[in-house]
């Protein structure tokens, strides 16, 4: 029987409240799912309605969707949702549990398999790979670039809006652009009305660069300790396809499936929702 959405989830963490959409019932193999950025955990709303005996924690990670957004004095590098996701899975007494990442949540997704081998059994990448290495002689550069953008994004005010569908249309025609019915899901988790008018909630200084990126050898010491089992689903028509650098990391994961599928970026929240939720049922079974 296909699961469905029983509740709203609430965790506390490092002073933070993070928020979650439960679907499924405990007893189950249990999962986190870590949306992409600048989504909500409604990204997972289409998809989950065609798998079964799961109990799935949709995460809102820390700065998006009806999460707290991170004090003045810390940061959104991703390695900062490690330890809140396993609070996560620590607080619903999961000892082991399977991870679905998109995006930016599956670059967090093999960072926490890598650190924590012993507590995740099996990861779903959709369309998210291993994070961009940094040489090491570019972290001074990367550095003064993080404190002037987090300086930048930090004093700015979110885009306002007229009224709610404007703020949808805003995502359809964003960065990466999203079907209508796919970005109004987000919205109803990630757009609020203010005196100014209609926003979208995400912190802005997630737009700003990161303070920290890893070197390989850095990010070699993470993945060659998966022992979970991977399948890394690409969508055809990504604007964010792997580059020769990135393809070439894959060889630390052996263990990995790579399956391409068409759709753009959002293909699990988009048209091939159902196609992407039969692959990753039949993985996780």
């Amino acid at each position: 029987m296909s699961i469905e959405f029983v509740r709203e989830r609430t965790f506390e963490t490092n002073g933070l409240t993070l928020k979650a959409k439960e679907w499924g019932r405990s007893g189950s193999l249990p999962v986190i799912a870590l949306h992409g950025w600048l989504d909500n955990a409604a990204t997972f709303d289409r998809m989950l309605p065609f798998m079964d005996n799961l109990n799935v924690v949709a995460l809102d990670l820390a700065g998006h969707g009806l999460s707290s957004h991170r004090s003045v004095d810390a940061t959104y590098d991703i390695w900062m949702d490690v330890g809140e996701v396993i609070a996560v899975a620590d607080q619903m007494g999961w000892d082991r549990f399977a991870i679905i990442g998109h995006s930016r949540g599956a670059i967090i997704s093999g960072l926490i398999a890598g650190a924590f081998p012993d507590r995740v059994s099996h990861v779903v990448l959709i369309d998210g790979y291993v994070p961009m290495p940094q040489a090491a002689d570019s972290a001074a550069r990367q550095l003064a670039k993080a404190i002037r953008e987090n300086n930048r994004f930090g004093a700015s005010s979110p885009t306002f809006f007229h009224d709610f569908e404007r703020a949808v249309q805003a995502r359809v025609n964003g960065f990466v652009p999203l079907e209508v019915e796919a970005a109004a899901l987000l919205a109803t988790r990630g757009v609020t009305e203010g005196p100014r008018g209609f926003y979208w909630t995400s912190d802005q200084r997630l737009k700003a660069a990161s303070y920290t990126k890893y070197s390989v050898e850095h990010l070699k010491s993470f993945f060659i300790a998966i022992g979970a089992r991977v399948m890394l689903i690409q969508a055809e028509n990504s604007p964010f396809s792997p580059d020769r650098q990135q393809s070439e990391l894959f060889e630390w994961i052996p263990q990995m499936q790579i399956l391409k599928m068409p759709g753009s970026h959002h293909l699990h929240l988009e048209a091939q929702a159902e196609d992407v939720a039969i692959k990753a049922q039949a993985f996780l079974n």
